[in-house]
């Protein structure tokens, strides 16, 4: 076969053969068990997420009377977790802000701790 030239002052030359002779391509294993186990533990800080912004939300609230019935019910939940906590000394809007900055927090750790492809 006839190989093909490139015009003068490109420098390469085409062979016909070797678009044919391509490396065996190898598996890869996307399920190895630590890449399991960091999915798995992604997927549960970001649903310990879900329920802190639930709860902060529910705090929030609980502040205002004019909230849904179950809303207020989370965050009646929230404070009862909050007095154990003993901070029941904060006012509710700290309380809550500070809620849903450890809501905003497990939520980045959940995305930084996600496997990557």
């Amino acid at each position: 076969m006839k190989s093909l030239t490139a015009p003068p002052g490109i420098g390469f030359t085409i062979h016909p053969m070797a678009e044919q002779s391509a490396p065996p391509i190898q598996p890869v294993h996307r399920f190895s068990p630590g890449r399991v186990a960091l999915l798995l533990l992604s997927v549960l800080l970001f649903l310990g997420a879900a329920a802190l912004g639930l709860l902060s939300l529910g705090l929030l609230s609980a502040l205002a009377a004019n909230g849904p019935l179950w809303l207020r019910s989370l965050g009646a939940v929230a404070r009862t977790l909050i007095e154990t906590l003993g901070l029941s000394g904060w006012s509710g809007v700290t309380q809550a802000f500070t809620m849903m900055l450890l809501t905003s927090l497990l939520a980045a750790l959940a995305a930084y701790v996600k496997p990557r492809p």
